[in-house]
């Protein structure tokens, strides 16, 4: 069956390799303890992680079908459904190669799973969603790999950095702050998690304040919701892309 060889064949590669590297990360951070510090400093760290390795293995996975054994399968499955099965088979990967250091995770602190694992699947499948449509506009491998890199650079660590800024010489709303929070889809997957270890949202201060009081308990609803809607965006326009580029 196409998609279990496909699987296989992703599985050995950028995915298992930054999958096995998330095991001492997740190991170092278990040994932090419990509690709302060590929890969102995990979701912060892991989730990060998770969005990386997504992205780099699903250009690694284009780039190998555009290259080799699965052309002629593009041909006969058409591009449309070729696109399908590649974003099925590329988040599938992705999610699988952090279980396992989620799984260790959850065996030491046990009370921090569920919300460290929310983020770090929704960054995996975030990422996987915007490292195919990258693997598809890129024309090479070589630049596959360095959008991927500059654009996990500007949407994982930069973004935040500049709006915090921002903020800071500006007077943002409390509303502009949190559309631009969930204007990113980095942002909005780990936030997921965060909004599920700390459900009134305080650890985003003003802006966590303003969307408890503007949404009562449905406001740590938002973030998952946000970064569900992000995926489907990503993988629709990489089935748009996919429709239209001569792959």
């Amino acid at each position: 069956m196409l998609l279990v060889k496909l699987f296989r064949r992703d599985f050995g590669g950028v995915a298992s390799a930054m999958g096995a590297s998330l095991l001492p990360v997740a190991a170092a951070l278990a040994s932090l303890g419990e509690g709302m510090g060590p929890t969102v400093m995990t979701i912060s760290l892991l989730s990060a992680a998770a969005s990386l390795l997504g992205i780099l293995s699903a250009v690694e996975h284009v780039m190998d079908d555009r290259e080799g054994w699965i052309a002629p399968f593009i041909l006969s499955l058409g591009r449309l459904r070729y696109a399908v099965v590649r974003a099925v088979v590329s988040t599938a990967v992705s999610l699988a190669a952090t279980a396992p250091a989620l799984a260790f995770y959850a065996l030491i602190r046990p009370a921090s799973a569920l919300p460290v694992a929310t983020a770090v699947f929704l960054s995996s499948a975030t990422g996987s969603a915007v490292g195919f449509l990258i693997g598809l506009s890129a024309p090479t491998r070589g630049y596959g790999y360095a959008w991927g890199v500059a654009t996990w650079t500007a949407l994982a660590l930069v973004y935040e950095v500049v709006l915090t800024f921002l903020s800071l010489y500006f007077a943002l709303s409390e509303l502009l702050f949190a559309a631009a929070l969930l204007a990113n889809p980095l942002s909005a997957a780990r936030l997921a998690g965060l909004a599920q270890a700390d459900p009134h949202l305080l650890t985003l201060g003003p802006v966590g304040d303003y969307l408890y009081r503007s949404l009562g308990l449905h406001a740590p609803l938002l973030f998952p919701a946000t970064a569900l809607s992000w995926v489907f965006a990503a993988v629709a326009a990489c089935l748009l892309v996919a429709s239209r580029r001569d792959l």
